[in-house]
């Protein structure tokens, strides 16, 4: 059984290897003035979207053929440019209102940022791309839809100094923004958006935070222990978040996500060897969860600083209620399947050992990884 699972691991572990270290996703800050005049500016990666891609699947080869084969990547742009003006899609009160483009990345600006950011980071290049609309007068209710290779699209829309709705805009859905009734409020941020994307920074993008959970599962003593742990864990990446949204502390870095793969190498080997206290094992996912917390802020916490206060404490709220939810999904699933294998008349006991030891190889493996491609 040992054998069989390290073969299949060797199997998947090129594949983890070739993932994203890091990436983001799509923001946007939108401005209606006096005039009527509705100017938004987009924030996401530029290199995935002239693929077609979502950043988090395409393949990095295939950013590297476009980012350095002479000429591909300002034959991209142009095509690119139109694709997104087709996929923006503007209501106002119902009726549809003509984009024009205001700024649009160039080849040679896309490639000037990738430089600048280091080999590292070379293919999360996030830019922006600034559009306008003329609005109707007394346009009260705007409908907005961004190209579907966006993904999620973080929005804040605000009218001079007393309208700012918030919204996690869905792919294939458009966002409801109201901005000419009532004070600034909160109406239209959606908290099934919200609790829908912090599930979805876990499962299944998140497939380095499902591994510590099964490790956080495997050194447990019982399934009851397992969600106490969890939820500690939540406690913990929730401080760090909030302290970076809320502009207490700073941008983490690069450097937090071979930290975080290290995380997930000790949380292995804790289990495999199995001598911790269950005191210990509350304090470690405490812990490893502030480092999470900083994981997690590098992707969305710059989606947030233009927001007020009392809309970041429901957006993190929302948010991290979605990812308790998923660790709560991880966790089952794996009681389940390990009892499932348990029936089927494999020692639960080597197959604990068997799946600690090789979430340990496979955190350490990552770390090396990850800091080999920043140095």
């Amino acid at each position: 059984m040992t054998r069989l699972f390290v073969l299949w691991l060797s199997a998947l572990l090129p594949a983890f290897l070739c993932a994203h270290a890091r990436w983001q996703e799509a923001s946007a800050l939108g401005v209606v003035d006096d005039q009527g005049a509705f100017t938004l500016t987009v924030k996401f990666e530029v290199p995935s979207f002239l693929l077609g891609q979502l950043p988090k699947d395409v393949p990095e080869k295939d950013l590297d053929a476009l980012l350095l084969t002479p000429g591909r990547l300002a034959a991209a742009v142009e095509p690119g440019r139109r694709s997104f003006l087709e996929g923006m899609r503007l209501e106002a009160d119902g009726r549809p209102v003509a984009w024009s483009v205001l700024a649009f990345p160039t080849a040679e600006q896309i490639l000037a940022q990738s430089a600048r950011q280091g080999e590292a980071d070379r293919h999360s290049v996030m830019m922006n791309v600034k559009l306008q609309a003329k609005l109707p007068p007394g346009a009260r209710a705007l409908r907005l839809r961004f190209p579907d290779t966006l993904g999620t699209v973080f929005t804040n829309l605000r009218k001079g100094m007393e309208f700012q709705t918030v919204m996690a805009v869905s792919r294939n859905e458009p966002g409801e923004f109201l901005i000419g009734e009532g004070p600034a409020s909160d109406r239209g941020l959606t908290t099934g958006a919200l609790l829908a994307d912090g599930f979805a920074h876990v499962l299944p993008d998140g497939w380095d935070h499902c591994l510590f959970m099964l490790a956080m599962f495997l050194g447990a003593a019982s399934l009851r222990q397992a969600l106490g742990r969890s939820l500690v864990f939540t406690l913990g990446h929730s401080l760090t978040l909030s302290a970076v949204a809320l502009g207490w502390i700073g941008d983490p870095g690069p450097w937090i996500e071979p930290f975080i793969a290290l995380t997930i190498g000790l949380g292995g080997l804790m289990a495999y060897r199995g001598d911790a206290t269950n005191r210990q094992m509350l304090v470690v996912p405490a812990v490893f969860g502030l480092v999470h917390g900083l994981g997690f802020a590098a992707a969305v916490a710059d989606r947030l600083q233009d927001w007020d206060n009392a809309s970041l404490v429901r957006i993190l709220i929302s948010f991290n209620a979605g990812v308790e939810l998923a660790q709560i999904g991880v966790i089952l699933a794996s009681a389940a399947l390990l009892r499932a294998m348990a029936w089927s008349g494999l020692s639960e006991a080597r197959l604990r050992r068997t799946l600690c030891l090789a979430t340990a190889v496979v955190g350490f493996a990552l770390c090396a990884w990850r800091l080999a491609g920043q140095s």
